[in-house]
């Protein structure tokens, strides 16, 4: 099997009405700077919104997600019936505004456990901020430009470095999410 198989792509999966009503509770809640495990803040250019258990919002927001996550799963679990990973590890809702980015990195790390990593495009309407998957060199493999609705899951690991390219112009909405 090649690298590239185990990245699926279900553009427009979610419904737009979803995408919004998160939109709005993104642009409702104080973002932060959202820097790497390491405290590295020149890898990585967004602010975002970690959904935690002690607000009653998130609470709802992360039920919410959780579910729509168990409908495009499946799919994914029909193509590797062997993976047995579905505890939602964290939910970050993010906003790229002009310039910014995430420079290659992995989803994994010694302080993390994780399986598989899902991202949900939000929005349309916006340019730059393509998803763009690398082999070990960091040469370009694959690239995706995701529409709103749309979702992307791929394993977490050393095998599938990734980056999001600068948003040139408007604001990128998405949300990010593992599976350990």
């Amino acid at each position: 099997m090649k690298v590239e198989e185990a990245i699926m792509v279900l553009q427009s999966f979610v419904n737009k009405k979803f995408c919004n009503m998160v939109i709005k509770y993104i642009n409702k809640k104080n973002l932060e700077a959202l820097v790497t495990a390491d405290g590295n803040d020149s890898y990585r250019k967004v602010k975002g919104h970690i959904l935690t258990n002690t607000n009653v919002g998130d609470k709802i927001y992360f039920q919410l997600i959780h579910n729509e996550i168990k409908k495009f799963y499946i799919n994914y679990k029909v193509k590797f019936p062997q993976l047995d990973s579905y505890t939602l590890n964290q939910i970050d809702l993010l906003k790229y505004s002009g310039g910014g980015h995430y420079n290659f990195h992995v989803d994994t790390y010694d302080m993390a456990y994780r399986n598989l990593s899902i991202i949900i495009n939000l929005n349309d309407g916006y340019k730059g901020g393509d998803l763009i998957f690398g082999d070990q060199k960091r040469n370009e493999v694959k690239r995706i430009s995701l529409k709103q609705g749309s979702v992307v899951i791929f394993p977490s690991n050393f095998l599938y470095p990734h980056k999001i390219e600068p948003v040139t112009e408007g604001e990128r909405y998405s949300i990010v999410a593992w599976l350990e």
